[in-house]
């Protein structure tokens, strides 16, 4: 759903910190984690998950 209204809004490039950031590392949260404020702040919109019936939402 993500890409198709990034399509519609003609965005080119999507940050998902789930992926963008590795999960499972606390070095790389902590890097990125203080880069997130600078990418939310020039989005043009953002879209959160609050919850899903599986894994692959």
């Amino acid at each position: 759903d993500a890409f198709v209204a990034a399509k519609k809004f003609g965005v080119r490039d999507i940050w998902i910190d789930s992926l963008c950031i590795i999960q499972d590392s606390t070095d790389d949260w902590q890097r990125e984690a203080g880069l997130m404020q600078q990418v939310n702040s020039n989005a043009r919109f953002n879209i959160s998950v609050t919850g899903a019936e599986n894994g692959n939402a």
